[in-house]
């Protein structure tokens, strides 16, 4: 299925169809890491209109270990990367536990010390 067809689905408020669609897509090791993020991001956003914030940080989380691991310099892996984890930030502190928040907090940090 296409990311297209999936965010018809999101925008129709099938969140759980487009849920499963999106996972077995960032899990498609054919997709670029630019791909897998943006599926990343899709998964965070229909999780949080579904009130499951965790879940939602969890999936915006991801998509910052995908950019962390891609093959680019660390000022671009921290504009990429950032407001994602800002994100992931904002969704764990509305549904989360503290220690995915700490964990999140550190990476921001780390994210900051490579944007320098």
């Amino acid at each position: 299925m296409s990311l297209q067809e999936i965010v018809v689905m999101i925008h129709d408020g099938e969140y759980g169809r487009a849920i499963a669609s999106l996972e077995f897509e960032v899990k498609d090791e054919t997709k670029t890491p630019a791909q897998r993020v943006e599926c990343c991001k899709w998964l965070a956003e229909c999780n949080h209109r579904l009130d499951d914030y965790q879940e939602s940080g969890n999936w915006y989380m991801e998509a910052v270990r995908i950019i962390l691991s891609g093959q680019v310099d660390g000022r671009t892996k921290a504009r990429d990367g950032l407001p994602l984890c800002n994100m992931a930030l904002e969704a764990y502190e509305k549904g989360g536990d503290s220690t995915d928040v700490l964990v999140a907090a550190r990476v921001k940090q780390y994210l900051v010390g490579l944007g320098k």
